[in-house]
């Protein structure tokens, strides 16, 4: 399975935010996105999708920027991916024309794996990485 660029991005913004800890100003998107040698713009829709999601809390202005909306403890990393991926299945049977959908049980054994996946990443907050 493999994540989007925009949860990958999520993910290192939430980190790179916390890290900060109690420094006076906030993280801006233009810092991110020169630490991290991304898009301006697609980090912006990244830091929209997050503050939606009451990840990030944001603000306007001269002195505008980013912080966590909530403790470290608080943000759960299996939440952040399936707030920030679509669609998690690894593989839609239904989609393919498959010889083998009658008697096959590959599908079903990769949906155990994906809830393991995100079962396992469930364990995890921002704290623990």
């Amino acid at each position: 399975m493999n994540l989007t660029h925009q949860t990958d991005l999520a993910l290192r913004l939430l980190l790179y935010v916390a890290q900060q800890g109690e420094r006076p100003d906030l993280v801006t998107i233009a810092e991110v996105a020169r630490f991290y040698q991304v898009s301006h713009e697609h980090l912006r829709k990244v830091v929209h999708r997050l503050a939606l999601a009451k990840f990030l809390s944001t603000s306007r202005g001269r002195n505008g920027g980013l912080m966590l909306a909530r403790p470290p403890e608080q943000i759960n990393i299996g939440d952040v991916i399936e707030e920030m991926e679509r669609n998690l299945e690894v593989v839609d049977c239904s989609a393919l024309h498959c010889l083998l959908q009658g008697p096959c049980t590959l599908e079903h054994a990769l949906s155990e794996a994906r809830v393991s996946f995100i079962n396992t990443l469930h364990t995890y907050t921002l704290a623990n990485l």
